[in-house]
């Protein structure tokens, strides 16, 4: 992105010229020049695309002078490299050169000074760029990244979407790269997505802030209007489509429906909500119960009878999340920080398995993922680990501000914050490589 500054020089101003004049030199009283190449982004150890530097407007001196102009460059973040760090202008004012970035960090910087043959200091400015790191965590501070709302992936067909805002951005294939998404504006796309879930087929699911369910059935580019999942409810509600490809919905006041025909009938639960109720993540147990957490009792419910009738199970007291892994074992999050406790049984009983150091005591609707044969935890407030049975894990990333965890196709892990309106947007830690 280029930069266009205006600078008046006036006489009175060049406190360093009055000190030290050349004999018959002349003050510039009118200077003006652009910036080349600031703002473009790479991968780390390779050379921006586009050159950087400046451009003096010669046609902007006042007085026209035959002073030659050059800049000065020092790189002051990112440990990487330009190819001159000082370049005379040319016979139209240009001065470029090529940038390689370095691995330090993701934003690198360069500060530019501008003199005349004179060595009469004119300007300084900075410019900017993003090195992109695949074999190490990412911090991204601005862009579509920042506070993803939600993300769904096809392993069979390697690809994957996510919201963003109310946008959506998608990426195909195995030879991408993590920052490679392009937005999709598909045609029927409300533009007010919340929630995204897809089913077996490869078909998905978009829950909308208006109470509406959509379904594209060729990623992004048409979406239907499929139903209103709850009728009385004109704002969002809670999306689950679990492995049986049963749709859930649910939301305080209204309780629990459930589609088993890609969302066209719903029925509604009748009996064993204390109130209706908002549940968490609706998971299937054993081939033929469906479990939740309870938002208002911090128990495990669960149905046998597709979300009509609802009991509870004995669970870890006062627990916030829950997650099944593919062998059927039951995960329980309590409070008191993030503590873990896993069932063998079906919950008859639970044995603490993990207990990291969190800045704060919170839970978050994406705090398990899987990919592979391994699955992830992010702690909200602490970090990112990883596990193959939830009995030894591995700390991948230690933080204090992200919250939700996700994980595209090609294996890359997500860990994003908060997108604020009044406030500093929390980074997206962004973690490349293949397993």
């Amino acid at each position: 992105m280029k930069k266009l500054i205006y600078l008046l020089f006036i006489f009175a101003s060049f406190y360093s010229c009055e000190m030290y004049p050349e004999p018959g030199s002349q003050n510039i009283e009118s200077f003006s020049f652009n910036i080349i190449g600031n703002q473009q982004t790479a991968d780390a150890g390779e050379y921006l695309v586009n050159k950087i530097g400046a451009q003096i407007y010669l046609e902007s001196l006042v007085p026209k002078t035959d002073k030659k102009f050059r800049i000065e460059l020092e790189i002051i973040s990112g440990n990487g490299s330009v190819d001159n760090t000082l370049i005379e202008a040319d016979n139209q004012g240009k001065m470029v050169t090529s940038w390689k970035l370095g691995n330090e960090t993701n934003v690198q910087q360069i500060k530019a000074k501008i003199f005349d043959s004179s060595n009469q200091f004119y300007s300084e400015f900075e410019i900017q760029a993003t090195a992109f790191f695949l074999d190490k965590w990412n911090t991204i501070t601005d862009g579509f990244l920042i506070g993803i709302g939600d993300m769904v992936k096809d392993t069979i067909n390697n690809r994957s979407m996510i919201i963003s805002g109310m946008d959506l951005y998608a990426k195909e294939g195995v030879d991408n790269k993590f920052y490679e998404w392009k937005q999709i504006q598909g045609y029927g796309y409300p533009n007010n997505f919340k929630d995204l879930e897809i089913n077996s087929k490869g078909e998905v699911f978009g829950g909308g802030w208006n109470g509406n369910l959509y379904k594209s059935t060729d990623w992004g580019k048409t979406w239907t209007l499929i139903s209103k999942p709850i009728p009385e409810n004109q704002y969002n509600f809670e999306l689950t489509i679990t492995k049986d490809d049963y749709i859930w919905a649910n939301k305080w006041d209204y309780g629990v429906y459930c589609s088993k025909d890609n969302g066209i009938t719903w029925t509604k639960d009748t009996i064993g909500l204390d109130r209706q109720e908002q549940l968490g993540r609706i998971f299937t147990f054993d081939d033929s119960l469906h479990l939740a957490i309870s938002h208002a009792n911090l128990t495990i419910l669960k149905t046998s009878d597709d979300g009509i009738t609802w009991s509870p199970i004995n669970t870890p007291e006062y627990s916030l999340t829950m997650f099944v892994t593919d062998d059927n074992a039951i995960i329980a999050q309590n409070q008191g920080g993030f503590v873990l406790h896993k069932s063998t049984n079906g919950g008859q009983s639970y044995r603490q398995v993990f207990s990291p150091h969190v800045e704060y005591g919170t839970t978050s609707w994406h705090c398990y993922d899987k990919f592979k044969n391994n699955y992830y935890v992010l702690a909200p407030g602490g970090g990112v680990w990883r596990t193959k049975s939830f009995e030894e894990f591995e700390n991948l990333i230690t933080f204090s501000l992200q919250h939700n965890l996700f994980i595209d196709h090609n294996g890359t892990i997500y860990a994003s914050g908060y997108k604020y309106s009044n406030a500093t947007d929390d980074p997206t830690l962004v973690l490349s490589f293949k397993e």
